[in-house]
């Protein structure tokens, strides 16, 4: 699931990582504004927090990078 916020867009299905350095998964709940809730995942301590508190004090989003497979090498050779 992807959702817009602040015109960018954020792929939930992934872990996220913020500008500090924590990382953030959505637990597929959201909170009464409608907004995802997502889990803290390091070592400085659980915290379950709305996507836009988690932008806002931790720094912007990005996917966590994931490891490129054979099977996405072949995927891009074919396709030229």
């Amino acid at each position: 699931m992807t959702i817009d916020l602040d015109g960018i867009e954020i792929d939930l299905d992934r872990v996220q990582v913020a500008l500090d350095g924590s990382r953030w998964l959505w637990t597929f709940e959201h909170d009464n504004s409608g907004d995802p809730l997502m889990l803290r995942l390091d070592a400085n301590g659980a915290a379950v927090l709305p996507l836009p508190i988690v932008s806002r004090g931790h720094g912007p989003l990005v996917a966590e990078r994931r490891p490129t497979t054979a099977a996405m090498y072949r995927q891009v050779l074919e396709a030229a």
